[in-house]
């Protein structure tokens, strides 16, 4: 770009020739090269074009731009040249920054208006039904996974439930006693009183109970009993077992299953 200029010697930086006059004006040893756009005090900067022009040096300063040559009608008409081309240049480089700033701004505008459009056009489409996998489901993945689902705290909604590994010696218990079962793969704890109606949540989400069954199997849970449900094509029975049958005289009772529901109808200790 036309009308700019390094400053060389012991100061550095950049210079533009409308700043030229009021330079000299604070420093008449000041100096405009325009054949090297160099720029600087003279001594300095003819000792610069000693070291990179040795041949040039003398005819570059002999076109300089100073106090004493700017008298000459020669110099001071190439001088306002310079000066008039380099404001010519800034203002069309200004006014095509600002073009250029229109035009992405009308760029924006545009793809803001597209995306508006794709916008609207997606959400006039139907969405896609998200496909929500069932208590069954989700438990017979949880077996293949061979892990097990705490359902202790498990709410009306199916939440504080916990998918978890069962560690070697957990005192907590299983809804089936047969490892091969679905429901060996549901746990509670045993100690805590939340897990009451945890497993009545669990057992309404999941299905096919009846309401004397669930209430069969939480009387179990909460009077100490362990719960053996078990899931088969034909029916069968297991004991629920008391874990102070040794010491008492209860009776023996038995949890059954029921082909229709393809579950087992929990009996209760008596």
């Amino acid at each position: 770009m036309s009308g700019k200029y390094n400053r060389v010697g012991s100061k550095k930086g950049p210079l533009v020739i409308g700043g030229a006059l009021s330079k000299i004006e604070q420093d008449p040893s000041f100096v405009y090269v325009p054949m090297y756009r160099v720029a600087g005090p003279e001594d300095e900067v003819a000792e610069w074009l000693k070291e990179n022009y040795p041949d040039e040096a003398k005819t570059a300063m002999k076109g300089a731009y100073s106090k004493t040559t700017l008298k000459k009608k020669d110099v001071m008409s190439a001088f306002e040249k310079e000066v008039e081309s380099a404001s010519k240049e800034r203002q069309e480089v200004t006014t095509f920054r600002n073009e250029m700033k229109q035009v992405n701004l009308m760029v924006l505008v545009k793809l803001l208006q597209l995306y508006s459009q794709g916008k609207k056009s997606t959400s006039s489409e139907p969405a896609e039904q998200k496909t929500t996998k069932t208590l069954k489901e989700k438990l017979s993945e949880i077996q293949k996974e061979k892990k097990f689902l705490d359902v202790t705290n498990m709410t009306e909604k199916g939440t504080e439930s916990k998918k978890i590994p069962l560690k070697k010696g957990s005192l907590k218990r299983h809804l089936s006693q047969n490892k091969k079962d679905v429901f060996y793969n549901v746990i509670y704890n045993p100690s805590s009183k939340a897990s009451i109606q945890g497993v009545s949540n669990f057992m309404t989400l999941y299905g096919t109970f009846t309401e004397d069954q669930m209430a069969t199997v939480t009387d179990a849970i909460g009077s100490g009993s362990i719960v053996n449900l078990n899931k088969a094509k034909s029916p069968t029975r297991s004991p629920l077992i008391s874990p102070k049958r040794a010491k008492s005289s209860k009776k023996k009772a038995q949890v059954e299953s029921d082909d229709l529901d393809d579950l087992l109808d929990a009996l209760p200790v008596s």
